[in-house]
Formats: structure tokens, sequence, C-alpha cells
């Protein structure tokens, strides 16, 4: 059963939109939550939002009227180590690996969800990685998946496609479906055709550049590009700042602080995992630490390096910035844009998860030093915005979920 965070309000008679995010890790689907509501504010919805973070409550604010721990799946209460080993060769490998395959498990999933949906009475449900919450408004209320392109797969494919080579699928894509469906049906739900429909509703809103998209190859619509509160000015030709922005999602590593000491004078750091004794004497030798995470726009203009996770979120508004990137990959998305900015020329990048590799200052001194990158970055910039002036994600979301309220 699900618990409540925050409840504002017990009844309301005014329109509410329910915002569900069941997977994933980081603070972008927050955000996302937190972009979307206030350009529907206006309209005067109500707002409740179920969500995988415990802290939801803080970053969300008054503008929703309730907050609600999103049902948990099977591989939140495994082992760390179990929890690591899982297979990511397909996004269906990753799915049945957290549960997925288990008809149990499922049907406990689209049960909770069926309680939460008859408690708070959504007239819109806006999925964000939520395949199960998605599964359970299927065919019953108006749902719009919103995502970047790791989390929003084509709904169109037959199958989930590799997302890497270095291991086979571990999974049966055929006997995941039918557990899904036998679940299904017992719950009275339609029985999908191919395991993609999962990502499937009255509207899909993949909100990244393509450059980003690991099924750019696949995905038959155009995307809407990624949401920001404002665009990021261009990085400045003085720009000297190495900014790391590092979630509290992931397990720092061991060689980040010895990597980052020798720039502490022109080091800006936002990691909350950073041990006590080296976030002062970081702070000691001349690094701004930003204690809470401030917003990208403010900071990337004078960013000559920027180190981060690889989330899409930072990657895309490092781009637009034309700022260099070091990109430390703990799982999958992160190999993939890592990969595909390395690529365009704009990044290194390290998978962490991989056995004796560190991060070393050498590394970092080169990059931040290196014109040629720069250049690269600022091209890029170009393109990406040029390619942002064709598009608005925030009005797009705005006009679809309108169009589902009202007709």
């Amino acid at each position: 059963m699900e618990a409540a965070l925050v409840n504002r309000e017990s009844v309301s008679t005014v329109t509410t939109v329910l915002f569900a995010w069941e997977l994933g890790r980081g603070l972008g689907h927050l955000m996302n939550m937190r972009r979307i509501s206030a350009r529907l504010k206006p309209h005067g919805f109500r707002f409740v939002a179920v969500a995988r973070d415990s802290t939801a409550a803080d970053l969300l604010g008054e503008a929703f009227s309730e907050i609600i721990v999103a049902p948990r799946w099977p591989i939140d209460s495994r082992p760390a180590s179990q929890r690591s080993a899982l297979s990511s060769a397909t996004l269906n490998d990753i799915l049945s690996g957290m549960g997925l395959a288990d008809t149990g498990e499922v049907r406990r999933l689209l049960q909770a969800w069926d309680e939460i949906f008859k408690r708070t009475q959504p007239d819109l449900v806006i999925a964000d990685f939520s395949p199960m919450a998605a599964l359970a408004a299927r065919s019953r209320l108006p749902l719009v998946h919103v995502g970047n392109g790791y989390t929003l797969p084509p709904h169109q494919m037959k199958r989930f496609p590799p997302l890497h080579r270095f291991s086979p699928a571990v999974w049966s894509e055929e006997q995941t479906l039918a557990a899904v469906n036998q679940a299904a049906q017992a719950c009275g739900r339609v029985p999908l055709d191919r395991l993609p429909q999962l990502f499937s509703g009255d509207a899909c809103l993949v909100q990244t550049f393509p450059l980003l998209d690991p099924y750019d190859t696949q995905r038959t619509e155009p995307l809407d590009g990624p949401m920001f509160d404002r665009a990021p000015a261009t990085r400045g030709a003085g720009a000297q700042q190495i900014f790391a922005y590092l979630s509290s999602g992931y397990a720092l590593h061991p060689s980040l602080f010895a990597a980052l000491r020798p720039f502490a004078s022109r080091l800006r750091i936002h990691a909350p995992g950073l041990p006590t004794a080296q976030v002062e004497e970081l702070r000691h030798e001349g690094a701004q630490i930003d204690a809470q995470p401030a917003p990208l726009a403010e900071i990337l203009p004078a960013t000559r390096l920027i180190v981060h996770n690889g989330g899409p979120g930072v990657a895309a508004e490092a781009l637009v910035a034309g700022v260099p990137q070091l990109v430390l990959s703990a799982q999958v998305e992160q190999d993939f844009n890592g990969r595909a900015l390395k690529n365009a020329g704009v990044a290194e990048f390290l998978r962490l998860h991989e056995p004796g590799v560190e991060i070393s200052p050498e590394l970092i001194g080169r990059m931040s030093t290196d014109d040629a990158l720069v250049a690269r970055a600022a091209n890029q910039a170009e393109w990406h915005r040029a390619y942002l002036a064709t598009t608005d994600a925030l009005r797009t979301c705005e006009r679809t979920c309108l169009h589902l309220l009202t007709g």
C-alpha cells in the first residue's frame, strides 16, 4: 500500500492531474513534474504526485495538494549487490530484472495503482517512466507519457532492441509479455500485443535532443526537445570554472576528490555524498560548495568544463551552453549519453562501474585547457540552440493535456 507524504486536501471538485513516477533516479523527474504543473497551474487544476523519491515534498512544494510514495517494485527491496548485477542488454532485461516478469508482483502493482486512482480520482495521468501506472490507466483514463529518449521508447516497436553489445539478453521478452498479460487480465485490463506497448497512451512526449535518444533509429515521430525553465546562455569567452554536479542517487567514486582537489581555486561543486572533511578541505582551498543544486542556466555561462553523471537533463543544458563535459557514468543510460557526447566531440566519459577505472587530475586538467574541445562544444551549441528554437516542449505538453481534458 502506498504511503502519503503530504495530503493538503481530502476532497476536491476541480480537475485533478496525477503525475506518476515509478522507476529511475535523479531529480530530473521531479523537476519536470514541477515545470509541467507550473505551466498548467493557471488553468486551475489540482495536482497529485505519486513519486518514488521521498524528498518529493521538498522539491514540489505547495503546488501539489497530495504527494504519495509510489508503489515499490520488487527490485527496491533487494540488496544493492543484486540491483547492480541486473542485465542491461535491453529494456526488457532491465524491467524483467526489476520484477516485470513476475505475474504476482505485476498484479500487486496494478492493484496498488488501482487503489491510488480510486482514491485520488484523476482526470488525467501524466506518466514519467511509470509502466505499471500506465498499464493501470490504459483505456480507462486519459494518459500522457513524458520522458527522455531512454525512459520513453517508441511503443510501435515489435520488441525492445539491444541497448549495447557488452552482453546478450538474459530474459525472454515473450515470457515477460505473457506474465504481464496474465496479471493484466486478472485485474480486468486489456492485454498487450507486444511489450513496448507499456509505453503507449493518448500521447507520448519525448523531451530530448536526437543526440541523446537511444532509439533514434527506431523512432518514427518527431521529438519535442528538452524542457528547460530557461535555456542557458552560451559559455562566456573567458569562462574558467570547473563545475562538478553529481547526483545523490549514485555513490561517489573514491578517486573523485584527488582528481578535483588541484583545481579547487576554480571549482564549484554540488556533490551531496562527498565526506564532510573533503568538503571542508575543498572549501578551504577556494572551492564554492553548493549544498543545494543551483539552476544550471546561472552556472554554465561561466563554466569551462562540467563534470557530471551523464543525466540527460544536465547533458542537454551543457550542449546548449557549449560547455565541454566529463561524464562519470554509473549505469547504461549514462553510458549511452556519455558515448553519444564523446562521439559528437564535446565530451570524455568514464564507465565508473567497470573495475579499475579512475578519474585523474590529468584528464580534468587536459580537458579544461583544450581549445579544440571548446570549439567543438561551441559548434554543437549553435546546432542545438537552432533545434531548440523550433520546439517548445512545455507548450506542447500544455496543449496536449488541455486537449485531453477539454476535448
